[in-house]
């Protein structure tokens, strides 16, 4: 099984390094599918290995500058304590209601794809409107202001986007505790339409940072209870790192256009499978 499971790394890393976002949802589903891991083990382990390769991601942004860190904090205001509390209610029902916890880890997991793999084909489109509305605020922005103008924009800033970032970061947080999917995909769109002055590699940056610290936070959590396998975790490093690289050289000759519809069916068929 050991190299199965690095092959498996590299496929991943490939798509990771092709798509940027929506491979790393397929890796629960194929240890649960595939290698018949239990819910529980498989989803702790993908949150460990998921861990490491942002960790990577966050530096190499950090070092380019493309992390906004209030944006990255706001989300972690509800994310990592949301994330805790989804591994606990995971560990609580294995406890005391082994029957019924892998069946609502598989609906959940398959729901979630189903929501990743709409939101991968949906993003393209998403972000050009959005990049269109970008284009209109820095016009707008040379205009004289209105008279009621800068105190709802405002309040809005200071009170009302702050409190949905850190909503939306809770959300996440726990689909991602209790699944393991969709720590970047369901937040980058967010990101998108709450914060429409962050420039492409900002959000990504952002993205790929706050997901490290929601992750970092699940991978506490499965390790407090052991459901992590790390022989596993190493295995698919092994594979996915040249996995990465392959496919962040290969983007270059394979259009995203015709890779994400070809991804976003995989994890509907995936999620389908699931529920």
């Amino acid at each position: 099984m050991d190299y199965r499971i690095s092959l498996v790394g590299l496929c991943i890393g490939f798509l990771v390094g092709l798509t940027g976002m929506g491979g790393g949802s397929l890796l629960a589903p194929i240890m649960i599918l595939l290698f018949r891991i239990p819910p529980v083990w498989a989803v702790g382990t993908d949150i460990a290995y998921s861990t490491v390769t942002k960790a990577v991601g966050s530096l190499i942004h950090m070092r380019q500058k493309n992390v906004n860190f209030k944006v990255a904090f706001w989300l972690a205001c509800g994310s990592v304590p949301a994330t805790l509390l989804s591994v606990g209610l995971v560990q609580y029902l294995r406890r005391y209601y082994s029957a019924v916890i892998n069946g609502v880890i598989l609906h959940a997991l398959g729901f979630t794809l189903l929501t990743v793999a709409v939101l991968l084909v949906v993003k393209p489109y998403v972000l050009k409107r959005l990049e269109h509305r970008k284009l209109k605020l820095q016009q707008q922005a040379t205009l004289p202001p209105q008279t009621d103008g800068p105190k709802s924009l405002s309040r809005w800033q200071r009170y009302y986007r702050p409190a949905l970032t850190v909503l939306i970061g809770a959300v996440v947080g726990f689909l991602v505790g209790l699944t393991s999917v969709g720590s970047g995909t369901l937040i980058i769109v967010s990101l998108a339409f709450l914060f429409p002055k962050l420039g492409p590699k900002e959000l990504v940056g952002t993205d790929i940072f706050q997901a490290f610290l929601l992750l970092a936070s699940g991978t506490i959590g499965y390790f407090t209870a052991g459901t992590i396998n790390w022989t596993l975790v190493v295995l698919l490093l092994l594979g996915s790192l040249p996995g990465v690289f392959i496919g962040s050289v290969s983007s270059k000759y394979i259009p995203d256009r015709f890779m994400r519809p070809v991804l976003a069916t995989v994890l509907a068929l995936s999620g389908l499978k699931l529920i």
